[in-house]
């Protein structure tokens, strides 16, 4: 057996495929085609069969049915039991099954029957189509070898039916709440975004009023005003403006769930490059690098993964723009097995401990006046990028700079 890596579990975190194949159950993991993916220790043992000689190959191709047995049911018993979960994409129990496992030649060849009580169960991604087929079985040899033998009592493999059964429908009972959970958080979601956006729509206007009035009042009224009563004016008119900003950002994150993503190969270093000459030429005086990996290209939606870049890379330049030098950096590395793209200054960075916050709407780590703004674009940034199918995260230090990263998976 090959040696496993154990990164993750050094790390502190769960090393999931060491776990799955370590359970003491006999499981295989299939896709819709059929195709073995993972399998477990104890399957492999039952079997008597090697991981690498059976992953990526289809489940009927490495199990076939005994040739010189023609009352050998289990091969077309399991293909059926397989076609009515990908049909109904619930689980499916099958009664005990006669299978012949083929020796490996080292153990001198030919089949040796064994007995096994299979469940199927779907796996099923946010779509609601199925993803993986968990291929469960018991091994019950031993107790139909008894029962045969006359020791073994019916009624004992009665409650083992009957426990099956209960846990096919508890299975069934457990997916049906899922499901109504998730309609109800998506109206409720639904609902939500569309108070919000109703309400934002409706405060423009009386904010614009307050705004025009009180710059009216400042104008025509100057010489009749004190020095505080102008100071309380334009602080009115501040304020107004900055409601503004914020209801227009509040309109654009509930508008994003309304645009429908479609990908294209986008050259992510020019669109970084046409970004930053932008910004410098806002702020010439500004002594800051910008450095753009070159050759970085991505399937993503052109217009919306400009949003993101635009939203990191001024996020980079407000942040550093306390510092005398400044680099902002834009590049990829990979991670996990994917391409994992990131935004780098040296600014004012953070404290990781509120790392997990920076996404969320309207959560500021750092003081409005020092570092203006709504509050908002990080959280666009993950919307977007969830939109996509990818994920963010951000690491930093408070006055050594901060890095947010994203993923963007390929069509």
């Amino acid at each position: 057996m090959k040696t496993r890596k154990t990164s993750s579990a050094t790390s502190g975190a769960p090393d999931f495929q060491l776990l799955f194949e370590s359970a003491p159950g006999l499981m295989l993991v299939l896709k819709p085609d059929l195709t073995i993916v993972a399998v477990s220790d104890a399957y492999l043992l039952a079997t008597m069969t090697r991981r690498r000689e059976i992953l990526g190959r289809g489940l009927f191709a490495v199990f076939p049915d005994n040739p010189e047995d023609p009352g050998a049911t289990g091969v077309a018993n399991l293909r059926a039991s397989l076609q009515t979960v990908l049909r109904d994409r619930t689980p499916h129990a099958m009664a005990i099954q006669k299978y012949d496992i083929r020796r490996p030649a080292s153990e001198g060849g030919g089949f040796e029957v064994r007995y096994w009580s299979p469940l199927n169960t779907p796996v099923l991604g946010s779509d609601g189509g199925i993803v993986y087929i968990i291929h469960r079985v018991e091994d019950v040899t031993e107790m139909v070898a008894l029962k045969r033998q006359g020791v073994e009592r019916e009624s004992e493999l009665s409650r083992r039916d009957a426990r099956l059964q209960e846990s096919v429908e508890e299975l069934r009972e457990a997916k049906r709440e899922l499901a109504a959970k998730n309609d109800a958080l998506s109206l409720s979601y639904r609902e939500l975004e569309t108070f919000s956006y109703s309400v934002a729509h409706d405060l423009r206007a009386p904010l614009r009023a307050v705004d025009g009035f009180s710059r009216i009042v400042l104008e025509r009224y100057a010489d009749r005003l004190d020095d505080e009563g102008k100071d309380l004016l334009k602080r009115m008119s501040r304020a107004s403006l900055n409601m503004g900003r914020l209801i227009e950002a509040i309109m654009e994150l509930s508008q994003l769930k309304r645009i429908s993503v479609q990908p294209a190969l986008v050259d992510l270093s020019a669109a970084a490059t046409a970004l930053a000459r932008t910004i410098q030429e806002g702020t010439p005086d500004r002594r800051a690098e910008f450095v753009i990996q070159p050759g970085l290209q991505a399937d993503a939606d052109p217009m919306l993964i400009e949003v993101v870049l635009r939203n990191l890379l001024e996020n980079a330049w407000k942040y550093t723009s306390a510092h005398p030098r400044a680099r902002i950096e834009f590049g990829a590395a990979e991670r996990d097995g994917e391409m994992e793209y990131f935004v780098r200054d040296d600014g004012a960075g953070f404290d990781p401990a509120y790392a997990g916050r920076l996404f969320a709407p309207f959560q500021r780590l750092h003081d409005r006046s020092k570092f203006p703004g709504s509050g908002i674009g990080l959280a666009i940034v993950a919307r977007i990028i969830e939109r996509h199918g990818g994920r963010t995260r951000a690491e930093g230090e408070v006055e050594k700079g901060a890095a947010f990263y994203f993923t963007l998976p390929k069509r």
